[in-house]
């Protein structure tokens, strides 16, 4: 086998588009970022996460959480947003999708090519959001295929906001262990 085959190194130039991040930023030593990845301020990629974006680009807003185990890519055409302060759960699939801030995805939930999940929403686990679904702000979506089930009320919103919080402050404690991100 070729030497220059095996790559240990989670982060991948691609076609001369590299990821992107500062020093505030989590990147797990098992996680892999190939291609156009742009990770903002106090972002956390978690074990075995691995974001693919050598088609079209893959945007992770400040402070979200990328769990164990997820899966991004953006096909062509179909970049994937994810905004600010968002929690991404253990063994998620986005593809070509748009997550809005403050949203929850559950673990193990899917969303689509061309769907968007609304401002402060949760996915929950194992559901899969189809592809162009609108998903609107503050809901709870169920099912496979996904179906808006309730508008979430204060209390629901408050322990998504938990569960971020959670994740998000564990996060800088892993930092801290591990140091600045060297790659």
């Amino acid at each position: 086998m070729s030497s220059h085959l095996i790559n240990f190194d989670p982060i991948t130039p691609f076609e001369g588009k590299s990821p992107q991040f500062d020093e505030t930023v989590f990147i797990d030593p098992s996680a892999r970022l190939i291609g156009e990845v742009i990770l903002e301020k106090e972002v956390s990629i978690w074990p075995f996460a691995l974001l693919r974006a050598d088609s079209d680009r893959i945007v992770v807003g400040e402070r979200s959480v990328i769990l164990d185990k997820v899966l991004i890519e953006s096909p062509t055409g179909r970049p994937v947003i994810i905004e600010r302060d968002v929690l991404i759960s253990h063994g998620v699939i986005l593809h070509g999708c748009i997550v809005r801030e403050g949203a929850v995805v559950g673990i193990g939930a899917i969303v689509l090519d061309g769907a968007e999940v609304g401002k402060n929403s949760v996915i929950g686990s194992g559901s899969v959001v189809p592809p162009g679904m609108k998903v609107p702000e503050e809901s709870l979506v169920l099912g496979i295929p996904g179906k808006v089930v309730k508008k979430l009320d204060e209390e629901a919103m408050r322990r998504s906001r938990e569960q971020w919080s959670e994740a998000y402050e564990k996060s800088k404690k892993y930092l801290k262990i591990f140091g600045k991100t060297k790659w």
